[in-house]
């Protein structure tokens, strides 16, 4: 728990509240004010320890930039990497310094929305063990990539074209990554490297979220390039809070999530850093279309149509109508607006992501965030586009390679469903009754953060953005519904 000075101190002040049995026993032993003083003495120097300890916690929160905790982190200065505290949208380090270099200014940052209990203590806690990973020093990072199945051109010819890097945003990437192979992990690197504008990215951050050895792969990746470097926890995350740590240990002003399974085709982070640089107020969100590798041949590459994403009452994802029937003035290709995002490949601004609320962390594992980052988006004054010139192909594996617990999910999805249906969540109860018994924890502070950002609510949502989802709420005809009997 976050270290709260008031509530020792109230502790250390009243000693008799707390006494051992024992203290009987010292009681006859000191008369009048031997046992005064020495209750004395203790205080005092309870209370000197505790200040001066809370005062290098608040130094550290005050005084240090991202890179400076980084450096601590790595030397467990005050066990800083053992806690990492959120507080008010940010991690101990504080807003990331802006280190784009020339390009469109960041506007003021608005006041974080308050995500703290009555006693002013921070409610939102991620206890993290991990550490950065160096290169062994008799490994050399190589001058040569791995081989990589390069992606056909499938961009429509106006999306060939230069880009002018200066006026683009910095950006770093973040990759979880558990029980991946090497082959596919290399890959996904390899086509990075080769394909992305390095002058505008910082780092390419590998989230190692607790891998057995075979399936750490560390001084593989870090000898791919100096840009790749790797954070691992010690103990499985989940791939949300895993998300959550590798965007608190980046500068950039533009976070990357990105997966370790992927080939992104030539010039696929340009048109999203432009559609980020065009947002001057840095509530966009952006997605790539993904293309499909199937599972069993990494080497084919098949063209995705550009859909929307949406979600049904189960707030399970799924691809919808072609962007062209659900507008028909719409001109391929450009970016064009999603109700929901697909998955975990999307770029944000970093300082939107924080005053957003990142993740809820209370979720586990996988599953659910997606659409509850859909929904606080659009809600929250926000917008999601789909940007059809960036392209890379993902694998749509039919299972996971690592163990994920139905009942985790159901609760992450029942949370997004506590704190953002309104009253609608009853139609979530129908299509999904089982859920009414699942325990999703508190979520109380997810709706203070609602109620901070001032959000629209489900029905402004469903009317404004995604009509489709409330005519899935409206009672067929008789004779609709009789039809196929």
């Amino acid at each position: 728990q976050p270290f709260n000075p008031d509530f020792v101190l109230k502790v250390a002040a009243s000693p008799e509240a707390h006494a051992p049995s024992a203290g009987q026993e010292y009681s006859q032993m000191f008369k009048g004010k031997s046992l005064a003083v020495l209750t004395s003495v203790l205080v005092t120097v309870t209370c000197v320890v505790i200040y001066l300890e809370w005062r290098a916690v608040q130094d550290i929160r005050k005084g240090l930039s991202g890179t400076e905790l980084k450096s601590l982190f790595a030397k467990g200065r005050h066990a800083l990497l053992h806690r990492m505290v959120i507080s008010g949208g940010h991690s101990w380090g504080g807003p990331a310094a802006d280190t784009r270099g020339p390009g469109p200014p960041a506007p003021a940052a608005p006041a974080a929305p308050a995500l703290r209990g009555a006693s002013g203590a921070s409610t939102t806690v991620l206890s993290v063990a991990g550490s950065d990973v160096e290169l062994r020093p008799d490994l050399r990072i190589s001058t040569e990539l791995p081989s990589f199945p390069t992606p056909r051109e499938v961009r429509h010819p106006s999306c060939i074209r230069d880009f002018d890097l200066q006026t683009l945003p910095r950006a770093s990437l973040v990759i979880p990554y558990l029980n991946e192979t090497w082959a596919q992990i290399s890959a996904t690197v390899a086509s990075l490297v080769a394909h992305s504008p390095l002058e505008v990215v910082d780092e390419i951050l590998f989230i190692d979220d607790g891998n057995a050895p075979e399936w750490q792969h560390h001084h593989e990746l870090l000898s791919l390039h100096p840009k790749v470097k790797v954070h691992r926890n010690e103990v499985r995350q989940g791939l949300i809070r895993a998300k959550v740590i590798g965007a608190a240990l980046i500068d950039s002003p533009v976070i990357i999530f990105m997966e370790p399974h992927c080939v992104v085709s030539r010039q696929w982070l340009e048109p999203l850093l432009e559609q980020l640089a065009l947002s001057k107020d840095h509530r966009t969100l952006v997605m790539p279309t993904l293309d499909i590798i199937p599972e069993n041949n990494f080497n084919q590459y098949l063209p995705a149509n550009h859909h929307i994403g949406g979600f049904d009452w189960t707030l399970t994802f799924g691809w919808k109508d072609l962007i062209e029937k659900r507008n028909s003035s719409y001109t391929y290709p450009d970016p064009y607006p999603t109700p929901a995002l697909s998955g975990g490949i999307f770029g944000i601004w970093k300082d939107n992501w924080e005053q957003m609320g990142t993740y809820d962390i209370n979720m586990t594992e996988w599953g659910g965030e997606h659409i509850e980052m859909s929904l606080r988006t659009w809600r929250c004054h926000g917008r999601i586009l789909v940007v059809p010139c960036s392209r890379m192909g993902h694998v749509f594996r039919a299972k996971n390679p690592y163990i994920v617990h139905v009942p985790e999910v159901m609760k992450n999805t029942k949370r997004a469903a506590l704190v953002w249906l309104d009253e609608h969540l009853e139609d979530y109860y129908k299509k999904v009754p089982y859920a009414r018994q699942i325990q999703a924890g508190d979520v109380s502070e997810r709706i203070k953060l609602k109620e901070s950002l001032e959000c629209e609510s489900m029905d402004w949502y469903m009317d404004n953005i995604y009509p489709e989802l409330r005519a899935e709420l409206t009672p067929k005809p008789h004779h609709l519904r009789t039809a196929h009997h």
